[in-house]
C-alpha cells in the first residue's frame, strides 16, 4: 500500500494515546523486516532486466539513508509535520495516478526518475512506494507496471535498512517478534486483497483522513506534539 509506515508508527499511537515503544527505531525495523518477508512470499519473481534496474535504482536511496536518515527523521518527526507530508504526498500521488498517461513500460529513464523520488521518501510521511509510484506514473508508466516496479524497488532498501538497524541493536525491542509476524501476514494479505494496478484513490483518501485526524487533535491542544 502506498502509505507511509513510518508516519503511521508515530501518528496512530499518538492519536490513540498508546505508550510509544522504548526503542521505536528497532521496533519499526522489525516490522519492516516482517513486511518484506510477507511481500517476497507473494510477489512473482521478476526477470533479470527488472532485477538489474532495481539494483541500480537502490543505490541513491541507500547512500542517502546512510548519510541523512536520522537527521531528517529528527527534524520532521512531529505529528503536524508528518500529517502535512502524508496529505501532500498523497494528493500528488492521486493526481499523478488519475491524470498521467499510461502507455510506457519501465525503462532506464523511468527507473532513474523513480530512484530520485525514492530519496525523497527519507522524509517520514512521504512513503517509499508512494514516491516511486508517483514518479513512475508521472513518467507515463501504466498503472500495473508502475506498481509492480515500485514494490520491487522498495524491498532492497527497506530490507537492508531493517537488517542493519536490527544488527546494531543489542536485543530485540519488546513486541518485535509478534509485530514482525503480524506485519508479514498483513503485507501479504494487502497484496492479495488489493490487486496490483488498483487505483490510488483509496490510499490517498486514507492518507488525507489520517492527516485530518491529526490536525483536529492538534487544534484541541490536549496532546503534546511528541
Amino acid at each position: 500500500m502506498p502509505v507511509s509506515s513510518s508516519a503511521q508508527l508515530v501518528l496512530l499511537p499518538w492519536l490513540l494515546g498508546w505508550e510509544p515503544p522504548a526503542d521505536r527505531t528497532g521496533f519499526a525495523a522489525a516490522l519492516h523486516a516482517g513486511s518484506c518477508l510477507g511481500l517476497v512470499a507473494v510477489t512473482p519473481r521478476p526477470d533479470r532486466r527488472a532485477l538489474a534496474l532495481v539494483a541500480a535504482t537502490s543505490v541513491p536511496a541507500a547512500v542517502a539513508g546512510l548519510l541523512a536518515a536520522d537527521a531528517v527523521e529528527a527534524r520532521l518527526g512531529r505529528p503536524p509535520q508528518l500529517a502535512a507530508l502524508l496529505a501532500g504526498a498523497g494528493a500528488v500521488l492521486w493526481a499523478a495516478d488519475r491524470w498521467s498517461p499510461q502507455d510506457r513500460p519501465v525503462g532506464p529513464r523511468e527507473a532513474a526518475l523513480a530512484a530520485v523520488a525514492q530519496v525523497a521518501a527519507l522524509m517520514p510521511g512521504v512513503s517509499r512506494s508512494g514516491a516511486t509510484l508517483t514518479a513512475l506514473r508521472l513518467a507515463g508508466v501504466e498503472r500495473a507496471a508502475a506498481e509492480r516496479f515500485s514494490l520491487l524497488m522498495s524491498l532492497p532498501v527497506t530490507a537492508g535498512a531493517a537488517v542493519l538497524t536490527l544488527a546494531r541493536s543489542r536485543s530485540l525491542p519488546p513486541g518485535s517478534v509478534p509485530g514482525a509476524l503480524a506485519a508479514a501476514v498483513s503485507a501479504a494479505a494487502a497484496l492479495r486483497l488489493r490487486p496490483v494496478g488498483s487505483s490510488a484513490t483509496g490510499p490517498a483518501l486514507y492518507r488525507l483522513a489520517l492527516a485530518a485526524a491529526v490536525a483536529a487533535r492538534t487544534r484541541r491542544k490536549d496532546r503534546p506534539w511528541t
